[in-house]
């Protein structure tokens, strides 16, 4: 079927859309025709020429011989009888790469006069020596031809001359005339420079204080003009814009803003489903280069079983499947008979819709660079996921009767966009392959002149050339849209007046109705912008769309938006430290890992076959040791999100997780593959030069999760929204309860319920009751050790011998699965959905990553459908919000707590604990629950960590203890001690700087010694904990207990469920200044710490810097009166040196920085006391905030 080519009126139309107020004198009255260039022995760059970008007519009148000549200075003269285009070759010692000859094309004859006026006659006459004198009649400006060449070798890419950018700060806006003048100071240097704004560039919004990348030369006076025709400036370039959304936007500025800020799942069509899968099996075909119907079939086939959860969702079969994409992919096999080549074959033609009438090109794709390859540009403020990245060869010809020309081949890396819908004009299509040329020339180090748009149904390829016009048009586009964000950015801030952050609907009828954002969009200009409109053309549509909200609904959603967006800001903030800062800079900041090689001896294990990121396995070290340093030091950990780059050329080439963590290794899962020799030779293009491949790993801040926050929070509010939790979140509907008693007597029927019940206290059997009567929801109220967890388990067991299902989830992945380890034994069926390598491995076997993989629609739904219960971590904000604007508004707010206060009758408590004994439960009891916790039996009350062995008892080897007086930790290790607080103020055990972390050497070796002694007196590594609330404390002591596997240690938040018979906690702070910094203060961490030992509880300290705060001074207090404290005499940490770790006082090589000496860390800055409040006995009592702390333990 011929492609249907864009027609006049259509491009006009288009056009004049996206150069809306442009000068319009810069757009050529003909597309430039590619210049030829000589072909080069090297790839050094060279000085572009004044005349680059415009080549006069084959039928000018005005010849410009300059243009003809340029770059005469490199011909070969000595040369010319073998072709006198190809410069000098170098005669240095070393040898060069043999260059491909080429075979020059004829110059066309060029019939017309020349203009006396017009001629340059120096220019004329330059040369002339070399003219071919015998062949004047034929073309007498062409150097004599050589006799014999046969074959045409196409001229090589060019390097990249990458356009100089300086990043600048703007100190002032002023107009002069129709100019906009901005005095910028350089971000690197500090010097003072001024940017001049013409043209359409007047009507940027560029603001005091907006950071700038200005792209061009500044004059020797400080000054550069950007213009319509020179030079380019990117507003806000740290804010990086997909190329897809940014080719939208000249149709409607608003609806890729609002893809950004909420994110659905629920956009899922069939349209989009067959043209990823005709996408991946291109992308197979082009990288194993077979496109034979066997091979393609296969391929289909796997892919389709890979993508079933998607045919699940559009309802079709996998042998419809199969069809659809057969019939899709059908022209593949054709595509490659025509366009995989060497060189360009006669039936390739290679549509151009910008040529002109007598041009015409072929084409040849040579080579696969990559797929899906994930491009940020923080020069031009963008980033892309490209479909592929090809080496093409085309052939140029024009077409004329009155002279003998041949093609003339060039070879190009170029961006190759796969487009499966209906064939259509594809003006979004141009301009996203035409910003694609913009990021390959960056990322290739080549020039890209134009892109490749592929319609798989036409089965033809279309060449979208760059235009500076275009290209400006989009930049245009893409900085307004940059600074509609930067508004969002700033939103919560001190300003005089609140602009909005999204442009105005475009108000068309048409194009608004078939809109996928419109519910969004329509939502945000009711509940936020506040917009009244009768007489719009989208007036009826806009009523249709948000006539059934209430007033109540628009300030909830607008409030609870902006929470959502400031804390989306404090999540992101740190992104922009990848590209402003060096590897080192960063690393010292204890977010990257610098200087990394790929440990090629590393034998990866199974990925697994279910993960969307986790493609490849990486193990990295250092590429030289650096004496002292670990991996442990710093803000990354195990799970966290990573990006892979190459300072400073290669911008996240890959992106993942970090899997294991050693002080010498990172093991890394991403979703791209890491190959040293494709990057190395990208960086020898890139750079000029053959050098060492060294990676960076950095964390990442990824923020998408808050878009899909923002979509759940939006999916209320559509008019087909989710209208029963409208009413009982929003409108706070009273719950619906069954009548208890009727309840009862039915589950006495029930043997499961009967089983699990039995044995439980009245609280725990009323919780029981009250949620399985719930119509709507029931809240169960639990302090730490009440029997949550049984509870849970029990009422999933019950609920599924009723025939109902279950979904359990809970914002961590350590308390679903803590609950999953209980139901191992469970006689039905189960599903785990979750990245399975944050899965806990004793709840693996639930995930479909052990399972069979299935190969039809049927079998996937068996799996994903049959299991009544479903377990996953729910999508939600940290309850510990980082924001402190977003926590002053009311983030923190619990919806347990909203519903709790709003519907007490709906609460259950339990105030019975089976977990700790009652010296542990005291401690908990007079700080938090005003002594309403109650031990569940005199055996919990009375238990003791018993010690099988006598290993500090009777008479004490040197080796052993060398204590003086009383041994310290024989007094720790007596059964009687079961809750002790150490003071280490007489060691003293100070707090030491890792970057801008902190952690504490000395308590880390206490709490090996501690553990060493319980363990060689028989306790078991599994009875033991070890906690701390600082994540850098944590990854010391995993370090110097790396070989205790089965003791766990955890931060508290990842204790949640978890306990343990001893439990021993590093609080880390101790210091002359009384800093404790704000984790030290969140009684819910602190409180959850505490409540996690069943017989033993330790606590390492600094009486001294904890006592500066009032909360933990009443802590101290209490303590004190019960005799609970333990003060350690001066180097009692040197006195037991057979319980030492060789282990103990890793550090960090990097230097603290001023700000570093100023930071406790990202979560926890340094600061002045802070007033606090008074804590009275009983702290819960009147203090609703505090009911969470009563849930957050289980």
């Amino acid at each position: 079927m011929p492609q249907a080519i864009p027609n006049i009126p259509d491009e006009d139309a288009f056009m004049k859309n996206l150069l809306s107020g442009l000068d319009s004198t810069c757009q050529p009255e003909h597309p430039p025709k590619l210049k030829r260039t000589a072909s080069c022995s090297s790839i050094a760059p060279q000085t572009p020429s004044k005349h680059t970008g415009s080549r006069p007519g084959s039928h000018s009148n005005n010849l410009d011989i300059s243009m003809l000549l340029d770059g005469a200075e490199n011909w070969d003269w000595n040369d010319m009888e073998a072709d006198f285009l190809t410069p000098k070759k170098s005669n240095s010692g070393k040898t060069p790469m043999k260059p491909p000859s080429v075979k020059r094309s004829s110059v066309a004859r060029r019939s017309a006069s020349l203009s006396a006026t017009a001629l340059d006659v120096n220019a004329l006459l330059e040369g002339a020596e070399n003219w071919d004198w015998a062949d004047m009649e034929d073309d007498f400006i062409t150097p004599k031809k050589p006799k014999a060449k046969s074959g045409t070798v196409a001229m090589p890419a060019k390097r990249h001359a990458k356009e100089t950018c300086t990043r600048c700060v703007v100190d002032d806006v002023r107009v002069d005339r129709e100019l906009q003048v901005l005095s910028v100071r350089v971000q690197s240097s500090r010097d003072s420079r001024t940017v001049i704004l013409c043209d359409d560039w007047v009507d940027a919004d560029i603001r005091k204080g907006n950071t700038i990348n200005v792209l061009g030369d500044f004059d020797s006076f400080g000054i550069i003009k950007i213009t319509s025709k020179i030079n380019f400036l990117i507003n806000h370039p740290d804010i990086l814009i997909t190329a897809t959304a940014l080719s939208n936007a000249p149709q409607c500025r608003r609806k890729p803003l609002l893809s950004a800020l909420v994110r659905s799942s629920l956009d899922f069509t069939p349209a989009l489903v067959w043209g990823n899968m005709v996408h991946e099996v291109m992308q197979i075909c082009m990288a194993e280069q077979r496109w034979d119907d066997r091979f393609i079939e296969e391929h289909t086939k796997e892919i389709i079983n890979k993508k079933l959860a998607e045919l699940v969702k559009i309802n079709v079969s996998v042998d419809d499947a199969k069809r659809e994409v057969k019939a899709r992919s059908r022209g593949l096999r054709m595509f490659s008979e025509r366009y995989i080549a060497e060189t360009p074959k006669a039936d390739a033609v290679l549509t151009n819709t910008r040529a002109a009438a007598n041009q015409s090109s072929l084409l040849a794709i040579s080579q696969l660079h990559d797929v899906e390859e994930d491009i940020w540009s923080p020069t031009y403020g963008l980033k892309g996921k490209l479909d592929a990245t090809v080496q093409a060869v085309i052939a140029e010809s024009t077409i004329d009767k009155r002279v003998k020309s041949e093609s003339l081949l060039s070879t190009h890396t170029m961006p190759f966009e796969i487009k499966t819908g209906k064939t259509v004009a594809g003006m979004e299509h141009r301009a996203q392959t035409m910003l694609y040329t913009l990021l390959i020339a960056e990322r290739y180090g080549v020039d890209v002149p134009s892109g490749l748009l592929y319609y798989t149904q036409s089965e033809e390829v279309v060449r979208v050339p760059q235009s500076r016009n275009e290209l400006r048009a989009l930049i245009g586009a893409r900085n307004e849209m940059a600074s509609y964000m930067m508004r969002r950015n700033t939103h919560g801030k001190e300003k005089d007046l609140e602009e909005p952050f999204l442009p105005p609907t475009i108000d068309d009828e048409r194009m608004c109705k078939k809109c996928y954002a419109l519910d969004t969009c329509m939502l945000f200009r009711k509940a936020v912008e506040n917009v009244v409109d009768t007489s719009s053309p989208i007036a009826d549509v806009y009523d249709l769309k948000t006539s059934h909200l209430k007033p109540s609904h628009l300030t909830f959603f607008k409030q609870w938006e902006e929470l959502i967006s400031l804390e989306e800001q404090d999540a992101t903030r740190f992104r922009k430290e990848l590209w402003c800062m060096t590897a080192q800079e960063r690393e010292d900041k204890g977010r990257c890992f610098n200087s990394m090689v790929i440990d090629a001896s590393f034998q990866p294990g199974k990925v697994p076959n279910n993960g969307k990121i986790h493609q490849y396995t990486y193990c990295f070290v250092r590429a030289s040791a650096v004496r002292g340093a670990s991996f442990l030091n710093g803000h990354m950990s195990r799970g966290d999100a990573i990006t892979i780059s190459v300072e400073p050329d290669l911008l996240a080439l890959a992106r993942g997780f970090i899997l294991e963590l050693t002080p010498e290794t990172v093991v890394v899962g991403v979703d791209h593959e890491l190959s040293v020799d494709k990057i190395q030779t990208r960086l020898e293009m890139l750079r000029g030069a053959r050098i060492a491949v060294l990676f960076r790993v950095d964390k990442d801040e990824m923020s998408g999760g808050m878009a899909r926050i923002r979509d759940n929070l939006a999916q209320l509010f559509y008019v087909e929204g989710d209208v029963r939790r409208l009413e009982l979140v929003v409108d706070l509907r009273r719950p619906l309860f069954d009548n208890e008693e009727t309840i009862a007597d039915d589950l006495q029927h029930i043997p499961e319920y009967v089983r699990t019940s039995s044995g439980m206290n009245p609280g725990q059997l009323a919780a029981m009751k009250r949620a399985l009567s719930a119509r709507d929801y029931a809240l169960i109220l639990g302090m730490p050790g009440t029997g949550k967890t049984t509870i849970i388990t029990a009422l999933i067991r019950t609920i599924v011998a009723m025939g109902k299902t279950v979904l359990l989830t809970s914002y961590t992945h350590s308390a679903v699965d803590t609950i999953l380890l209980k139901l191992q034994d469970a006689d039905f069926g189960i599903l785990r959905i979750g990245n399975v390598d944050k899965v806990h491995p004793g709840a693996r076997r639930f995930t479909l990553a052990e399972r069979r993989l299935p190969t039809t629609v049927e079998e996937l739904e068996n799996q994903i459908i049959a299991p009544p219960v479903v377990a996953t971590t729910c999508l939600t904000i940290d309850q510990y919000v980082r924001n402190p604007a977003a926590r002053k508004g009311g983030l923190e707010t619990s919806l347990f707590r909203r519903l709790s206060e709003a519907h007490p009758h709906a609460v259950i408590d339990l105030t019975y604990q089976y977990r700790m004994n009652e010296d542990i439960m005291e401690l908990s009891n007079k700080l938090i629950y005003g002594d309403r916790l109650r031990c569940g039996s005199e055996e919990v009350a009375k238990s003791t960590l018993v010690l099988p062995k006598g290993c500090m008892t009777g008479t004490l080897d040197l080796g052993v203890c060398l204590c003086e007086d009383s041994c310290w930790l024989r007094h720790l290790l007596s059964e009687s001690s079961k809750v002790v607080f150490v003071d280490t103020d007489r060691l003293p055990a100070r707090d030491s700087r890792v970057g801008d972390l902190v952690q504490n050497d000395v308590e880390a070796n206490l709490v090996y010694q501690i553990t060493e002694a319980f363990l060689r007196s028989g306790v078991q590594e599994d009875q033991i904990g070890i906690m701390s609330l600082y994540r850098q404390q944590i990854k010391l002591l995993s370090h110097i207990l790396q070989d205790r596997k089965d003791i766990e240690i955890l931060t508290a938040d990842r204790s949640q469920g978890r306990d343990k018979d001893c439990i021993i906690i590093s609080m880390v702070r101790s210091n002359d200044q009384g800093q404790i910094g704000d984790l030290l203060k969140d009684w819910r961490r602190v409180n959850v710490s505490f409540t996690r030992a069943r017989s033993k509880l330790i606590i390492i300290g600094s009486r001294k810097t904890l006592n500066s705060t009032e909360l933990l001074s009443v802590f101290l207090r209490l303590m004190d009166e019960r005799g609970w404290m333990l003060t350690l005499p001066p180097n009692a940490d040197v006195k037991h040196p057979a319980l030492q770790s060789e282990r103990c006082g890793i550090r960090s090589p990097a230097k603290r920085s001023k700000e570093n000496e100023s930071v406790a860390s990202v979560n926890e800055p340094l600061s002045k006391k802070l007033k606090t409040p008074k804590v009275e006995e009983g702290i819960l009592k009147g203090r609703p905030i505090l009911q969470d702390v009563v849930n957050g333990g289980r």
